[in-house]
């Protein structure tokens, strides 16, 4: 397959795994009383705006998880709407630090509602997902406590890097190792999700570690990918450049003396142009430091294609890695 050709077979793959877990995960969100009626509208917006809008990643994950370790994904589904909702809540507070007020061209919780019910709104989102998790009929009393433990680490790790990243903010020169430090922490999402699949599909601990593994390596290539996302999209690059850090293919584009002494003038500016930013979109994407960027990380997912059991031993392996090649080779 091409790269565009993998890059739509990968976004159809997590349509049709993905999609009908984000739909239960909306309707859930839609149907229930959180005992506030301003809660109760602010979150049926917010399925409908926002969460219903979100590409189903991490649901998929756990599916084709379970499914490559032998397991039956369809006994996922349920764990799968939990997470979401999990996940979910995380977004909405991640919303609030970095004060993004628009996603998918409508407002935010936050950008509608204003911060107080957003940050209430993502705790009882929270509290409904754990709750779901906890009466998980697909789980087995030991599988939930795994699970529950699991969903606590990751999450701790996930603070860990937005703490960091809000340190990092306030300094006034960051190191690509800095900020790449934050990434593969993120990844973490995608590595639970996927051992959480692997738990329900398998008790061979070898088979949960390599599957595990290989979401870690997914989760840091879709933020970074994500990254590349924002560096070309320009009022997300202007929002970044005002309450964020800046897009991570810039700051490793700033290693470059050469790259740095055009960047740096634009980024310190007070107001810059939409010009200015699109300025450094180009030469940034053009610069041979971002080829060198890209291929390292083609041939972090290839390595990984290359090496775990999962994915080259058994044929049903073969959709995890096709989402994982799409993710290595298109950047």
């Amino acid at each position: 397959m091409t790269a565009n050709s993998l890059t739509e077979y990968a976004l159809n793959l997590i349509d049709c795994k993905g999609k009908w877990v984000l739909d239960q995960a909306c309707q859930k969100v839609s149907q229930f009383d959180y005992g506030s009626d301003i809660i109760n509208t602010a979150l049926k917006y917010y399925a409908q705006a926002t969460l219903s809008r979100v590409l189903p990643i991490f649901p998929t994950l756990i599916y084709l998880s379970c499914y490559a370790v032998g397991g039956k994904p369809e006994k996922t589904k349920s764990l799968a709407t939990a997470m979401t909702l999990i996940t979910a809540s995380g977004d909405i507070h991640d919303d609030i630090i970095d004060r993004s007020t628009h996603k998918f061209s409508r407002k935010t919780l936050l950008g509608k509602y204003g911060k107080d019910i957003a940050l209430l709104a993502g705790d009882a989102l929270l509290i409904q997902g754990v709750t779901l998790l906890n009466h998980c009929d697909d789980l087995s009393i030991e599988q939930r406590k795994t699970v529950g433990d699991l969903v606590a680490q990751s999450m701790f790790e996930m603070i860990k890097a937005e703490s960091i990243e809000t340190c990092l903010w306030k300094k006034q020169e960051i190191t690509a190792k800095e900020y790449f430090n934050v990434i593969s922490l993120k990844g973490s999402v995608a590595e639970l999700h996927c051992r959480i699949g692997g738990i329900v599909g398998s008790s061979d601990a070898k088979a949960v570690d390599d599957i595990a593994h290989y979401g870690r390596i997914v989760g840091l290539l879709a933020t970074m990918k994500e990254e590349f996302v924002d560096l070309q999209n320009i009022p997300e690059l202007n929002h970044r450049l005002k309450y964020e850090l800046l897009p991570y293919p810039i700051i490793y584009a700033l290693q470059d003396e050469k790259l740095k002494k055009q960047i740096n003038p634009i980024i310190t500016k007070k107001k810059p142009t939409k010009n200015d930013l699109q300025f450094i979109a180009k030469i940034v994407l053009k610069s041979g430091m971002i080829n060198k960027l890209k291929s390292n990380m083609a041939e972090l997912g290839l390595k990984e294609f290359a090496e775990n059991q999962i994915l080259k031993e058994t044929s049903r392996g073969k959709e995890a890695a096709i989402l994982l090649r799409a993710l290595a080779t298109e950047m």
